[in-house]
């Protein structure tokens, strides 16, 4: 495939905690049309232990699995792939440390999300070519380390859930040693249960006409249910009910067999099957249609949304400056400002065009601490950006808002960045230089007091010059300027402070 076809190819790749999807698709008229799709059982969650540490047999199979999907995506444009991690990355102890070599062996960066961003995605990819706009529609997902439920309208998502069970990690937690037994099965299912009554009464005061079923789990589960005429395309809770009787009958996992249960699918069917079942059981739920979609192809149709400039991350800023009413005149001068002096030194960075989003994203948050206390509102905007749901929004790219955000201002820690992979390091540093600039620059909160200047980057150098005759209107903002060279010291630059006649 050429260089210039590529450039309408699109990628998506779904790191989960059983298996590790990759699927490939085309833009035509602004559709998606499937290329080809690649699944592997990883097992990625089966090889993490109670302390967070990964199996070296399971992180070099799945190193291995990586390879070879990069080598399909190979030559299609970085700002065209995207990859997710979920929840057994979001347990891994050295996730960073897992990342820097999983990035390397698939070519392109991989995303940590959180659960709810999890489920947020799992519903637009589901809900593709679903009828019914305007009846709510209950997705539930079960993966191998986590479930996800979602209600929600058309393609908008109204709550989202996700519970840290899944066929990987309740078949090991109650089955580990392969044995079944009625006692053991009610242990899982009543474990389940008791996180799904955390969010009954909310779901079922929302409410929802359809159920719908996506994953490995539950596909697997329609199939043996129609095997064995019980059903056709739906999963009803009399059939569950007598799949949970037929499971039962067998003693041991391996013993286990059923028409359409796959090899692959066979050692965590028992621990998927007792997510689902207390699913039906808590919600009421009497029957389930299943879906051909999931993550991966909510990942694609978000990542299109975002290069077709519908990113979803935009309403999500938007609802956030809102709810914390933050002075949106000062917020857009702080922005205006932090970019002029990214895009002055942009040739001289490590950047992506992801970077001066998050830039320009934490400017418009900086002060929404303010909500909180003046005294040390910095801290209170890194914490409200770090903790706060924020759809639409990676682990990673919350965690680098939460940095610009919290060191925007005063002293910069020594660890401002250490939550962060080695590769976020240096864009972090050059953009909260670009920040913190500007809300020196900003502090008047007045249009006519911004200046022309001129910036300037080394590795170690920041140049900043402005003309005379502004430098000696604003004595207190140079003051501010020779403070702030000292400040910057802890992010190994120089800042440098001249007159720019030209400026």
């Amino acid at each position: 495939m050429t260089a210039d076809s590529n450039k309408h190819s699109y990628a998506a790749v779904d790191l989960g905690s059983n298996s590790f999807h990759l699927l490939v698709a085309h833009c035509d008229h602004g559709e998606l049309r499937t290329q080809d799709r690649i699944k592997e059982m990883v097992r990625l969650g089966g090889g993490l232990d109670a302390d967070g540490n990964l199996d070296s047999e399971v992180q070099d199979r799945a190193f291995a699995c990586l390879a070879r999907f990069g080598q399909r995506i190979r030559g299609i444009p970085q700002e065209n792939l995207r990859a997710v991690g979920t929840q057994t990355l979001r347990r891994m102890k050295q996730a960073n440390a897992f990342l820097m070599i999983a990035e390397t062996a698939l070519g392109t960066n991989i995303d940590i999300i959180a659960g709810r961003e999890e489920a947020r995605l799992i519903y637009i990819g589901v809900t593709q070519g679903v009828p019914g706009e305007d009846e709510n529609r209950l997705v539930i997902d079960i993966g191998g380390g986590s479930t996800e439920l979602v209600i929600g309208c058309g393609l908008e998502p109204l709550e989202t859930a996700s519970l840290q069970y899944g066929c990987v990690s309740l078949t090991r937690r109650f089955f580990g040693d392969g044995r079944i037994s009625r006692g053991r099965w009610e242990k899982a299912v009543n474990s389940a249960m008791a996180d799904l009554q955390e969010l009954r009464l909310r779901y079922q005061a929302t409410g929802w006409q359809t159920v719908i079923g996506s994953s490995g789990t539950i596909k697997a589960i329609e199939e043996i249910c129609r095997r064995l005429g019980w059903r056709e395309k739906v999963i009803s809770a009399d059939a569950l009910h007598m799949l949970r009787d037929r499971i039962l009958e067998f003693d041991t996992i391996e013993s286990v067999r059923l028409p359409g249960l796959s090899e692959r699918r066979h050692p965590v069917l028992i621990g998927g099957m007792a997510m689902l079942f207390a699913c039906f059981q808590v919600l009421g739920i009497n029957t389930m249609t299943v879906s051909p979609y999931a993550l991966r192809e909510g990942v694609l149709n978000d990542l299109l949304g975002r290069t077709e400039q519908k990113d979803p991350r935009d309403k999500t800023v938007e609802a956030f400056m809102q709810r914390y009413s933050v002075d949106a005149a000062q917020v857009d001068r702080v922005r205006r400002i932090a970019l002029t002096a990214y895009d002055k030194i942009a040739d001289s960075l490590y950047a992506r065009p992801v970077h001066r989003r998050l830039l320009e994203w934490a400017a418009q948050l900086h002060e929404a601490g303010l909500s909180v206390s003046h005294s040390l509102y910095h801290r209170h905007s890194g914490y409200l950006v770090e903790h706060s749901d924020m759809a639409g929004f990676t682990r990673q790219e919350q965690l680098f808002l939460a940095s610009l955000v919290r060191c925007h201002r005063r002293a910069i820690p020594g660890d401002y960045g250490d939550a962060l992979p080695t590769r976020l390091q240096e864009p972090l540093r050059m953009t909260l230089m670009c920040l913190r600039l500007a809300c020196i620059l900003c502090r008047g909160r007045d249009d006519a007091s911004l200046p022309e200047f001129r910036l300037s980057a080394s590795e170690e150098t920041i140049q900043a010059g402005f003309s005379p005759e502004w430098m000696e209107a604003h004595p207190l903002t140079l003051f501010d300027l020779k403070q702030e060279s000292r400040e910057l010291k802890a992010l190994g630059l120089r800042l440098r402070v001249m007159t720019s006649p030209g400026s």
